[in-house]
Parts: C-alpha cells; structure tokens; sequence
C-alpha cells in the first residue's frame, strides 16, 4: 500500500471515530451495568440529536393521569434502583402537560444515589447525592445542569437531606454506620463541622436495643429540617418517629410516634413542618410502610391526626408536599409515579418515574410544604386515592428507556425561564411545547461557595472526541500533503 492510500485509511477511521465514539460513549452513560430494561432499543437511531427530534414527537410512556395542569414545571429525583438491581440516579424536569424538560443523569457523573432536591434563593438547586460510600452536597445550574459547587463528605455514608440555613450553614443527616448515626451543622464559612448531635448520646431517648440493629442501619434518620431559628425536625425512621431537637440545649421538644408503634409511624420519610393561618402547627408525612400519606396538627401540646391519604394503591411514599392550591404533591416510591391529590383524595396530575422516586418540588411553590392545612380545606378525615392510571412494569421499563435517552446536558428548567405559563398551550399531553416558568433568573454567585475541579458536567464529544477531531485534522493535512507531492 502505498503511502498516499495509507493516509486515506487512516483518515477515514479517525473520520468514523469521531462520529461513533461520542455516541456510543452517551449511551453508555444512559444505562447501569446490571440492569435489563425489557424494552429493546435495537430501532431506535444512534444519533442523540436524532433522537432528541423524535423522542419529541412520539408519545411519552410516562404521562398518566391529566385532568388539570399546574402551573409551574416539577423538579424530581430518582434515587436509582429497582430492587436489588441498579438503575440511573436522575433528577427531572417535567412540564405541566407531562413533557421532559431534561434528565440530569447522575449515573453519568458518577453519582450512585439521588434523594433531596432543594431550590436556592439564587435560582440553583441544591442536590444531596452519593458516590460509593461517601455523601456528595452538590449546588446545579438547572438552566444548563452544570455543577456549580461540589462538596465531599467522606465521613458521611449515605446523607438523604440537606438544607442551607442561615445564609451560610449545612443542615445535613448522616446515617453512618457503627452507632454513629447524628445530624450536623457544616459551616460554609469556617469550613467545619460547627454542631452535632449523636444519637447514641441520647440512649435515654433512643435505646440502642431498639430501632434497627445497632451497628447497622439503626437510627436510619432520613430527614432533617429547621422548622425555627433554634429547632430541628427530624425523621428517625427506624424508630418510627419524628422529633424536635432544641439546638442549644439537644433536649427534645415534642415527639411524634413511637419505635414500634404502627398505627401513629411506620418507618416514615421527609416530614414537612408548616403552619396555616390560624397559627396551629401542622405536619404533612409519607408514612412509608404504612402505605398513606398522613396529617397531624398540634393541640393544646398533643399531636393529633387530621388527615390520611390511603389505598389507590399508594406503595411506600417517600415525600408529600402540601402546595398551596390544597392538593398535595405525591412521590410514591414503589408505585413508581409522581401524583399531585385533591384535598378528596382524586388524582388529578400522574408522571410515571421509575425506579424509587424520591423528593419532589414544584417551582414557585416554595421549599418543602406551605399549606393550607386540612382543617383550612374543611378535608378532615380518611380519603381514598382515586383516578390514578397505574403504571405496570411494561408501561414501567419503556418509561424509564425514554427518560434515559431525553439526558441532554442535564437542563431542568425551560429555556425561556422567567415568561410566564401561556394558558393556550395545545392540551396534548407529552409533547415538548410548554413555555417556561415564572421565575426569577439564576445569580451567576455559588451558595455553596468555591466549586471543587470536577465541576461540571462531562460532556463525551468534548472530553474524548476533542482529541480525535485534532487527530483526524492532523491526518488529513498529512493525505493532502501527500497527495500534493
């Protein structure tokens, strides 16, 4: 062969490299070894911007139930399994009418679990994740799903809940192993641990005999939140409670449930503190194994049920947010599905998210809940869930097979933020046509202050085919020149 030809071969496999290689690269960092989806996607075209068009123009698999439409898009995280398998770690962005805005992968960024998702007064969202065997506190873009600010914490197993308080302080969990299972208070400022409280100190209040096994997973607090300037609320699921601990003093200042009581907790997640108009302080909980949602609002220094959101086949509740209009906002974790129900119990808005959803927050809504109450609603009682379409594990895997493939740069919030919803959008569910959210713009400032290196979100065109663009240049300059001469 001579060397004219040479160069030629050459050229024309950089050539195919570049347009193969980043590709292929993003299809793997749509899916997690392990994990068979049941849903071929022989068909589907290898081009991501190919796939983008027609993802767009199929019908979404993961729209149920649309009788109304909120106002705002809906954040959520997927913490990433299906049973004893691994799945993608995603948070989402999802329109009123059910559309994608974007998938930030976190499976991609070498994320293992998703759980809290908070917005920032800067317009950020604060994200608590993992990577193997340690917690990671990241601030994203979710104009651009990049990582604005990353914090480590290789002390921290496997922290579900984190909330920026006071302007410059961590408010985390940690359910580390060993007994040392506490909550936290990091300061951004003197980058330290500036307040703890272990739980294996308080052996008055949490026997190590009781919970789960001591050791082990025995606390497995899942949950924290100041609910004023001196109280921190949190959910210590295996000893099916939720408590009230006095930062000065460490002393508790109310307690709900009981280890071992059912009927009051059963294994709980993310309990939301609010109070309505009249004052009188309430608390909204996805009572998980108990399969409900329940309200409890204190009287006269007793905590006493006023509400419960059960069957439609609600299947381990991870989160429930009280929004504003009276409905609540739903992340049932083993029904794999996203619901917003009437103070009734009729579901009126169902996005399927498969595997575990996790936390879930409506822009404009504020952080957490923020009422009305059940007694405001005059919705006092037991309801039965209805109008929920269901999803089975076929309608399931083909959901989870389009979301994988709508990741693009991890963008959660429409491009056009700060229009406000345009109320004559076409009422076909799925499709890509919302406008954006009536939100102020994200400030260029980091709440978490300095990003670490690995900020960012990595891109395979530009981190591997950046070198095989200069290479391919490289080897045809070499063919024209060798052809010249």
């Amino acid at each position: 062969m001579d060397r004219a030809r040479l160069s030629a071969v050459l050229s024309m496999f950089l050539v195919a490299q570049i347009l193969v290689v980043p590709v292929i690269a993003s299809g793997q960092t749509g899916h997690s070894a392990g994990f068979a989806s049941g849903v071929s996607d022989s068909t589907l075209p290898v081009d991501r911007s190919e796939v983008r068009a027609v993802s767009n123009q199929v019908s979404n698999p993961c729209v149920g139930t649309m009788e109304t439409r909120p106002e705002r898009t809906t954040l959520l995280s997927i913490q990433g399994a299906r049973g004893s398998e691994k799945a993608n770690a995603m948070v989402l962005g999802i329109r009123p009418n059910g559309s994608v805005v974007g998938v930030h992968n976190g499976s991609a960024n070498n994320r293992w679990w998703y759980y809290d998702v908070d917005r920032l007064a800067n317009g950020n969202l604060l994200l608590s994740t993992t990577k193997p065997g340690i917690s990671v506190i990241e601030e994203s873009d979710p104009s651009t799903g990049e990582h604005v600010s990353i914090r480590e914490f290789p002390e921290v197993l496997d922290s579900h809940d984190v909330d920026l308080i006071n302007g410059d302080e961590l408010l985390v969990n940690d359910m580390s192993q060993d007994g040392e299972d506490r909550v936290f208070v990091y300061n951004l400022t003197r980058e330290e641990i500036t307040w703890e409280y272990w739980f294996a100190n308080h052996s008055d209040r949490f026997p190590k005999d009781g919970g789960g096994e001591y050791g082990g997973d025995w606390t497995h607090n899942n949950d924290v939140e100041q609910i004023n300037n001196g109280t921190f609320m949190v959910s210590v699921r295996n000893f099916d409670q939720v408590v009230a601990i006095n930062r000065s003093t460490k002393e508790l200042e109310w307690q709900l449930g009981a280890d071992g009581n059912y009927t009051t907790l059963n294994e709980q997640h993310n309990p939301d503190y609010f109070t309505g108009s009249n004052g009188r302080p309430s608390i909204i909980i996805a009572d998980s194994r108990n399969d409900r949602v329940v309200e409890y609002a204190r009287e006269n220094g007793t905590w006493n049920k006023t509400w419960v959101l059960r069957g439609g086949g609600l299947d381990e509740p991870r989160d429930a947010d009280r929004l504003p209009n009276g409905n609540t906002l739903v992340s049932d974790r083993r029904g794999d599905r996203l619901l917003e129900v009437t103070p009734q119990g009729e579901v009126v808005w169902e996005f399927y998210a498969p595997w575990q959803p996790y936390d879930a927050e409506r822009i404009g809504t504020g952080d957490e809940s923020s009422g009305p109450s059940a007694r405001q609603l005059n919705a006092t009682g037991i309801h039965e869930m209805t109008g929920s379409v269901g999803v089975n594990d076929t309608r399931a895997a083909q959901c989870y097979n389009y979301l994988i493939r709508l990741e693009d740069g991890g963008r959660l919030l429409p491009s056009n933020v700060g229009t406000p919803t345009d109320r004559s959008e076409p009422a076909t569910a799925g499709t890509a046509s919302d406008p954006g959210d009536n939100r102020e713009l994200p400030s260029d400032e980091s709440a978490l202050g300095t990003p670490t290196p690995d900020a960012g979100v990595p891109t395979p065109l530009l981190l591997g085919g950046g070198v095989l663009v200069l290479l391919a240049i490289v080897a045809l300059g070499g063919y024209a020149f060798t052809r010249r001469h």
